[in-house]
């Protein structure tokens, strides 16, 4: 079997080995690489391509015995295809996969001011893809260039904004460099990062009337299907991109349950878990964990702002990593800045059961308060968060 692989210098969270694995009938491996060995690599005999990640795709650039048109524009490679006779042909995908991330989210350019956020490698190739699709013009900022975040109410009339920074990634969630609220005619906003599957630049987007959200998850599927089809000769449809984007985001994104004390939502996690062999994660059980104390024990001698401050804290952790299911505490929508955590990288599940059938037994809060209040204090926000239901009003078995 032919074998592939990607090259970069940290690739602990890549999910190109997932994406390759529905792309391809071909071996590809996490290749991580000290600058001294990539020549080496790339002109051995084991793998007949690569792609690439930072930081070298302009290092990679100049190995190549010759390099595409996208490629030559850019001055960076991502792809590299060794053929039988040991030369290196490099190919910028990158490119052709921020193209598509535009076009399948309906994001019009032409005529439109944009700017981008970041000047590295990926800024380069957003800046070309956005000037030939004829935005009006296209502004980078940067921390200390001409035009930077100091200043960057100079640019308060763009209309879209792509973010190509690392600010919002992965382990550094919830970080943002710009509010969108404050760009009046924003139409678009696209954020590269696609781990988290929403960063708080997108998630303070979407919260605006009529402003279109695009995260990197379709970027990274699309690229990867070019190179694909460099590696292999063999074409892909679109419809398999979406496809394959839309199987990795189900595998990618936390099922997060909500719901009222007692609603089910441990019990129903757990079975959840179990059939689609994920990890079930509990906020209660990690909060428990954390202070050494029961619940009812924490309200007790803490009270409950110290408990929910802790709470906020412990769905910080847990929403931060991918692929599980997590059973929230009855109280979570009380707090409105744990919907951004919920939502970064979740869909929400809200477990509906009927008041009368709520357990209350060791529930500080819904057994010193009537239910009927309860629900109707947290009952709209529930509404609000939830992406879906399931009505738990059978008994549990």
């Amino acid at each position: 079997m032919d074998k592939f692989g990607l090259i970069g210098a940290k690739l602990g969270h890549s999910y190109s080995p997932m994406i390759h694995e529905k792309l391809g009938s071909y071996e590809y491996d996490l290749l991580e690489t000290k600058p001294e060995d990539l020549e080496s690599l790339l002109r051995g005999g084991e793998y007949k391509g690569f792609n690439v990640t930072i930081p070298y795709k302009k290092v990679v650039f100049r190995m190549c015995d010759d390099v595409s048109e996208e490629a030559g524009k850019l001055g960076s490679v991502n792809t590299v295809v060794r053929d039988a006779e040991g030369k290196l042909h490099g190919y910028n995908t990158d490119y052709f996969g921020f193209k598509y991330l535009l076009e399948h989210n309906d994001i019009d350019v032409e005529g439109k001011k944009c700017i981008v956020l970041g000047s590295g490698g990926a800024s380069v190739t957003i800046c070309q893809v956005l000037r030939d699709m004829e935005a009006s013009e296209v502004v980078t900022i940067s921390r200390k260039g001409e035009n930077n975040y100091e200043n960057i109410e100079k640019n308060y009339d763009a209309q879209v904004i792509v973010n190509t920074t690392p600010v919002g990634m992965y382990p550094n969630n919830g970080d943002s460099l710009v509010d969108p609220a404050k760009f009046p005619g924003l139409e678009a906003a696209v954020d590269i990062i696609y781990n988290p599957y929403r960063t708080k630049f997108i998630l303070d987007a979407m919260e605006l009337e009529g402003v279109k959200c695009a995260s990197g998850l379709e970027m990274l599927v699309g690229q990867a299907q070019k190179s694909s089809e460099l590696f292999t000769g063999v074409e892909k449809s679109e419809d398999e991109i979406e496809d394959i984007a839309d199987e990795v985001k189900r595998q990618m994104l936390n099922n997060i349950l909500i719901g009222m004390p007692g609603a089910g939502k441990t019990f129903l996690g757990k079975k959840m878990a179990e059939k689609s062999g994920r990890k079930f994660v509990d906020i209660d059980d990690m909060i428990v964990a954390h202070e050494g104390e029961s619940i009812p024990e924490i309200f007790a001698e803490k009270g409950e702002p110290y408990f929910r401050k802790v709470e906020r804290e412990m769905l910080k952790l847990a929403c931060k990593e991918s692929g599980q299911v997590i059973a929230t505490g009855g109280g979570i929508v009380k707090n409105k800045a744990n919907y951004n955590i919920v939502k970064q990288n979740g869909v929400v599940i809200w477990i509906k059961r009927d008041l009368d059938k709520l357990e209350t037994d060791g529930r500080p809060v819904s057994s010193s308060t009537p239910l009927d209040q309860l629900y109707a204090e947290r009952k709209d926000a529930y509404e609000k968060w939830s992406d879906y239901f399931i009505d738990n009003n059978e008994n549990l078995k």
